[in-house]
C-alpha cells in the first residue's frame, strides 16, 4: 500500500497542542513568496523590518508595511503574496 502523505506515521504520545502556528517561511531581500501549492495555507505574519515589504491578502487588497504594521507583532491574516524589494525581512506563519 502506498503512503498517502503521512496516513501511516505513528501517532504523537504526548497529545500536547502544536501551537497556533505550526510552519514559518523567511521571505528575504529581493524575494517574493506567494502562498499557493506548498506554501499554501499562510495564517499569519511577523515582519522584522518594514521597509519595501508588501502583502497581498487571500481575498484582495495589499498592506504596505511601513505604512500599516508594526514590526516583531503577529499580524493573524490570510496572505496570498508577500513581495521583499531591496530591503526588508518578514516571516509567514502557516496553521
Amino acid at each position: 500500500m502506498a503512503d498517502a502523505g503521512g496516513m501511516h506515521r505513528t501517532p504523537r504520545r504526548d497529545k500536547l497542542s502544536l501551537g497556533d502556528y505550526n510552519r514559518v517561511a523567511y521571505v528575504g531581500p529581493n524575494t517574493t513568496l506567494i502562498c499557493t501549492g506548498s506554501n499554501a495555507g499562510a495564517s499569519g505574519i511577523i515582519v522584522e523590518d518594514t521597509t519595501n515589504v508588501v502583502v497581498t491578502l487571500e481575498n484582495g487588497g495589499t498592506l504596505t508595511a511601513a505604512n500599516t504594521m508594526n514590526t516583531k507583532q503577529i499580524y493573524p491574516v490570510g496572505i496570498y503574496k508577500v513581495v521583499i524589494a531591496a530591503t526588508g525581512k518578514a516571516h509567514v506563519l502557516f496553521k
